[in-house]
This record gives structure tokens, C-alpha cells and sequence, in this order.
């Protein structure tokens, strides 16, 4: 087993041009999926957990289960707090044992979102434990059918610099015309902006969003500095897709074990296809 920082992971994947795969995960069949694509693929992985997926396992348990599919596999694996709302959710999760926990304070005025991004780090760094911060507004690709509103909040990349500069992350995600779920057509992508931030900076930057964004447009991110990358919807569309012609087709199966395990095959192999994707296979 080696559990490791976000920062040990991304630092490997900045500096030999690949991205490491984040994913989000709430069940024992999520973190299955992932744990052995990474490891039949030989590749790094981030396992990932918002507030409400860590109150729905219980924050110790939520570790406490990923150590443990862990404990006989050879390959890196940080455990990731996405989008944490606050500085006390932040330490709350690096008392559970999270190697990286995230600070989401990019609905704050930048003053705010500095500062409080400044205390977690301080706190996370004295523990060992690396920061990821978030600069520009990710929206719901869902709230912009045409896709405009992803081109608003997008990050400054003095502001970026500022940020970087006067908090101390280890890595962060810029808004570059990205958003989370499922997008309606391809998003328009900032790469220029992306450039500028990377040129800013100088440290790993995360891509979020990442279902539906074109394999192409991902080489280009991984090419400008991006060695993380969020992927959610597109495990959950799996895993309830298949769970519902499961159930179709087996209208009075009572095994849960034999209803859920179709799902966990499906989420494994979209798992892999991401991982490809992202380059990270036998880099391990």
C-alpha cells in the first residue's frame, strides 16, 4: 500500500506531462471500480469525497475503507477532499486521515477566499498534508444550456498569481470554461488563459469537470500544466444506468450482491477509459 499526499502525485505527473484521475466516490462498489482500474492499469489515483458523500459514509469509515482495499495494492493513491466548504470541514478531514483536502472559496471576494485559503493551508501543511485551492467560478453545466454562463467567473490569471503567491497551495483549479456534470455540447475550453495561469504560477493545475470534455482538449490541458482531473457524472451515469436495466431484467432477484455487481463492471471500465485518457497508466 503507499497512501500519499496530492502533491506527491501531481508533482510526478506535472513534471513527465500526464494527469493523475480524481474520482469521486460514496459506496464500496465506487471505490472498488476505481481501486482496480488503477491497479490492473498501474497507474495513480486520487480517491475523491465531497461534505455530503463524507457525512453519507461517515468520515472514518470513508478512510478507514480505502486504506484497506489498499493494503495489498502497489500503487499510489492520495484521499482527496473535493470542494470543501470551510476551514473546519477542511480539519475535520485531515483528523479522519485524508492525505489532500480542497478549500472551495471561489464565490468569496478574493480577500476572503486568500485568507481562509492561507488558514487551511497552514493547518494542512503542519500535518503534512497538501492544499488544493480554487480560483474563477466552476458552475453546473446543467444551468447553462448553451453553454454562456461557463464563460462567465472565469479565473484571472493575475489573480491566480496573487492567489498562488499569498496562500501557499500546492495545486489548484482555475475556471477556464469548464463545469461540472454534463455538458449539452463541447465547452469552449480557455487555453490561452490556461497558458497565461501555468506561465504565472508554476505549480500543477486541476481540471474539473472532466466528464464529456473531448479527448483532445485533455492532452492540451495535461500539455499546460493540468496533472488532475475530476471525474464524477460520468461514473454515476454508469452506475445507475446499469442498475436500472439490472433491475429490468431481473425483476425478482433478491442478491444484492448480484444486482450491484453489473454496476461496479461498468464503473471499473469507465474508470479505465478516463485513466487512459488522462495518461497516467504505468506510471505507477
Amino acid at each position: 500500500m503507499s497512501i500519499v499526499t496530492g502533491r506527491e502525485l501531481l508533482s510526478d505527473a506535472r513534471a513527465r506531462q500526464y494527469a493523475v484521475a480524481a474520482f469521486n466516490t460514496n459506496n464500496l462498489e465506487y471505490m472498488q471500480a476505481i481501486l482496480e482500474a488503477a491497479s490492473e492499469l498501474s497507474s495513480p489515483v486520487i480517491v475523491s469525497a465531497a461534505k455530503s458523500e463524507i457525512d453519507y459514509m461517515n468520515g472514518p469509515t470513508f478512510v478507514a475503507m480505502v486504506r484497506t482495499l489498499c493494503a495489498k495494492l502497489s500503487i499510489p493513491v492520495a484521499i482527496h477532499l473535493d470542494h470543501g466548504p470551510s476551514y473546519d470541514e477542511a480539519v475535520r478531514c485531515i483528523n479522519y486521515g485524508f492525505t489532500s483536502v480542497m478549500y472551495d472559496g471561489s464565490r468569496l471576494p478574493l480577500e476572503e477566499n486568500i485568507a481562509t485559503t492561507k488558514k487551511v493551508v497552514e493547518a494542512a501543511h503542519a500535518c503534512g498534508i497538501s492544499v488544493e485551492g480554487e480560483i474563477g467560478v466552476i458552475g453546473q453545466a446543467a444551468d447553462s444550456p448553451e453553454g454562456s454562463k461557463a464563460q462567465e467567473g472565469l479565473a484571472s490569471p493575475a489573480d491566480c498569481e496573487r492567489f498562488v503567491k499569498e496562500t501557499g497551495v500546492d495545486f489548484f483549479a482555475a475556471a477556464i470554461g469548464n463545469a461540472h456534470g454534463l455538458y449539452t455540447k463541447k465547452p469552449k475550453l480557455d487555453f490561452d488563459r490556461l497558458k497565461d495561469i501555468a506561465g504565472r504560477t508554476g505549480i500543477p493545475l486541476v481540471l474539473h469537470g472532466g466528464t464529456g470534455i473531448p479527448i483532445e482538449d485533455i492532452k492540451q490541458a495535461i500539455s499546460i500544466s493540468v496533472a488532475k482531473i475530476n471525474f464524477s457524472t460520468i461514473m454515476r451515469q454508469g452506475y445507475i444506468e446499469t442498475m436500472r436495466k439490472t433491475l429490468a431484467a431481473n425483476p425478482g432477484e433478491l442478491d444484492l450482491m448480484k444486482l450491484l455487481t453489473p454496476s461496479k463492471l461498468v464503473m471499473k471500465e469507465i474508470a479505465k477509459q478516463h485513466i487512459l485518457m488522462c495518461g497516467s497508466d504505468h506510471r505507477a
